[in-house]
């Protein structure tokens, strides 16, 4: 008997790909992940196939076995894109919306000093349906993002309105079918457009334990023009923490310090190698109290990197 739950080809292993596997396991959906490398975080853990993902014949004969494709990779050529939908392959988000994304014409002039960088992220279906979460605050630190706030304290309720539906805008103009970012600077009670991501993003893993829809369920649910899932908040706040290599390789053992001190806390570990200043995963923590979560996050984030002890 034929299967009728879809097979859902991503493009890519990373992190942010292996945080779709449970979604996509709670709803039967099939995933096949192409990977660079057997050790990558979503191929430990799910069906893959090995391949360059930049040429055009491995991802040819990687898409005969889905029935959608979609990118947790910016490396994908737009002319590999634009020959696989010519050939009939469903890509979502597809060369259209690369285009769009491309063109750059919504990016602001950004102020140079007293600015905070703030997170939109959107979701959109093929037939027209879209949400948004909440406003997200970004911490970073050499360039890098560390921590994740959300709801962004600090913000207005207008500015964040008008945040979402800028986001909300930039993907209706794009026909977005998936999830995307839109990074802005916010100074003087204005915010500034700086960069829009399509698909998933390091900024929206809040939504897992945050929201009642993950960014990784409503990015199935999209991609598959589903009816897409609730996105309000399922807490007061919720914070996250990412974790990089340090002095300490073990990445196990610290559970058993960090669990008995904060129950609530959740760990998403990416399995890559641990090395000095590499991503290796994050930890998440909601509730009603932000200075108690901030405690809690910057402790383990600490505590897992070596920083400092018990």
């Amino acid at each position: 008997m034929r299967n009728s739950f879809p097979t859902v080809g991503v493009v890519g292993a990373g992190e942010l790909a292996r945080m779709m596997v449970g979604p996509a396991a709670a709803l039967g959906i099939d995933l096949l992940f192409l990977a660079e490398d057997e050790n990558d975080p979503a191929a430990i853990i799910a069906h893959h196939v090995v391949g360059e993902n930049r040429e055009l014949e491995t991802i040819r004969e990687f898409a005969k076995k889905c029935d959608v494709l979609t990118f947790v990779t910016e490396d994908i050529p737009y002319s590999v894109i634009r020959t696989l939908e010519a050939e009939g392959v469903t890509i979502r988000p597809g060369s259209r919306e690369l285009a769009a994304h491309s063109a750059k014409d919504y990016l602001s002039d950004i102020p140079k000093s007293n600015v905070i960088e703030i997170s939109a992220l959107v979701a959109r279906s093929p037939h027209g349906q879209a949400a948004a979460w909440a406003i997200t605050l970004v911490g970073r630190e050499n360039d890098r993002s560390v921590w994740t706030e959300t709801p962004a304290p600090g913000i207005s309720g207008d500015l964040a309105n008008d945040a979402q539906k800028l986001a909300l805008d930039v993907a209706r103009e794009c026909l977005l079918a998936g999830v995307m970012s839109v990074v802005m600077h916010v100074s003087g009670g204005e915010f500034f457009v700086n960069r829009v991501s399509m698909g998933l993003h390091e900024n929206g893993n809040w939504t897992v334990e945050g929201s009642r829809t993950s960014q990784f369920e409503q990015h199935l649910r999209a991609i598959l023009d589903l009816p897409l899932g609730d996105t309000s908040m399922s807490s007061d706040f919720a914070v996250v923490g990412n974790v990089f290599g340090g002095e300490k390789s073990d990445m196990y053992r610290p559970y058993l310090h960090l669990m008995a001190r904060s129950p609530g806390l959740k760990f998403h570990q990416s399995r890559t190698e641990v090395l000095s200043g590499r991503k290796i995963g994050h930890v998440s923590a909601v509730g009603e109290n932000i200075l108690d979560l901030r405690e809690c996050i910057t402790h383990a984030v600490d505590y897992m990197s070596g920083e400092i002890d018990e």
